[in-house]
């Protein structure tokens, strides 16, 4: 096959928005209606919550691991190798009728889409210098998978379909080279990483602790408000196509303001949804939703990667931290719907965005910030 890969004339940023679009399609063709099919196998809110959170947990562990070994032994073999594997655990939940086996097979998903995520975040950083149009592509990816979900609805059709992408990603993939270069030797337990980088880290976490709480169990809420399957796909559209625009024009500002504008924004939204009574009334929350995620993950990720040199370990601990509160954050979610509803989910959602915002305070970044390089 190298023999005619050269000759290939399709630029390297599309080839990347290729695979930030397909990888991202195949997550969101899969995860769109993920809590009703729990649902229908017999899985109570808290088991729901249990589902989302193996996913997190697992994805967290992975992508803390590989993004560190991304710096140490290279991006690509870790980019192909997640790509390739995630379409077997995509395949995986076609044979799901339990929630034990639906809980293993989201667990399975969410370790493959781990070993990929720094990588490829790192890689296209290293080779475009910027990451915002790459990133927007993803969120297209999310949109055009929830527009399957319309489209489609069957739970086992979605499933083949993120198989399917996810292949088509690793074959894009194939394509890409990468240059020898010497690599950063990262600590196990990069503590000063951490250190240095916490403000950001620790305000994600704990927005995200919230946000998780809520997307658990967010397609059963709006079903409780009156959203048919149709409208639960296009409400995730308006929000996926709005991420789309916003995060290409985001990477303009300081990173710092945009994380910390995401964040507020962020817990305005979740006390609208707390009030709403009318699914329709969540239409315009889609639109501040999208430009909340993409301030604050763009601003996050522009951070970190231009105020370090390890750039597969930030990457990984900016997945990580996100993961891990999808990990804990759907079983808070879950237990709390299973005892006060699904509006006090969103206020709880709501208070941990403003804590994370008041978190945030000091954050600043001058354009031509020196990069960082830590080695213990």
């Amino acid at each position: 096959m190298q023999r005619f890969l050269p000759t290939i004339r399709v630029s390297l940023p599309f080839r990347l928005a290729l695979v930030s679009f397909l990888l991202n399609f195949a997550v969101e063709a899969s995860g769109v209606f993920l809590p009703l099919y729990a649902k229908s196998i017999g899985s109570s809110n808290l088991e729901i919550g249990l589902i989302a959170s193996t996913y997190g947990i697992t994805f967290f562990l992975s992508s803390l691991w590989f993004g560190r070994q991304s710096d140490i032994q290279g991006r690509l073999r870790f980019i192909r190798i997640g790509l390739g594997v995630s379409a077997i655990a995509y395949l995986s939940q076609l044979v799901s009728r339990t929630p034990v086996t639906l809980l293993a097979a989201r667990g399975f998903v969410g370790f493959c889409l781990g070993i990929t995520s720094a990588a490829v975040m790192a890689y296209t950083y290293e080779n475009e210098k910027q990451i915002g149009n790459f990133v927007s592509y993803g969120s297209l990816g999310w949109l055009f998978g929830a527009l399957a979900a319309a489209l489609l609805r069957d739970y086992g059709p979605l499933f083949l379909t993120s198989a399917v992408s996810s292949i088509l990603a690793f074959l894009v993939s194939l394509t890409l080279r990468e240059e020898p270069i010497s690599r950063v030797q990262v600590a196990v337990l990069p503590l000063q990483i951490i250190k240095a980088n916490r403000k950001v880290y620790l305000a994600f976490f704990i927005r995200q602790l919230g946000a998780n709480a809520i997307w658990a169990i967010f397609p059963l809420y709006l079903a409780d408000i009156g959203a048919s399957r149709l409208w639960i796909a296009v409400l995730d559209i308006i929000n996926n196509g709005g991420q789309f625009v916003a995060m290409r024009l985001i990477e303009r500002f300081n990173p710092g303001k945009a994380f910390r504008a995401g964040l507020l924004i962020s817990a305005v939204v979740f006390v609208i949804y707390g009030i709403a009574n009318s699914y329709l009334q969540l239409i315009p929350v889609q639109i501040m939703l999208a430009i909340a995620w993409s301030s604050m993950f763009i601003g996050a990720l522009s951070y970190l990667l231009r105020k370090n040199n390890d750039r597969g370990t930030v990457s990984g601990l900016l997945y990580s931290t996100i993961y891990l509160s999808a990990g804990l954050g759907p079983f808070l979610g879950g237990a709390i719907a299973q005892v006060s509803g699904f509006v006090t989910v969103m206020y709880f959602g709501s208070s941990l965005a403003f804590l994370s915002f008041l978190s945030s305070g000091g954050l600043s970044i001058d354009k031509e910030s020196a990069v960082r390089r830590f080695h213990t």
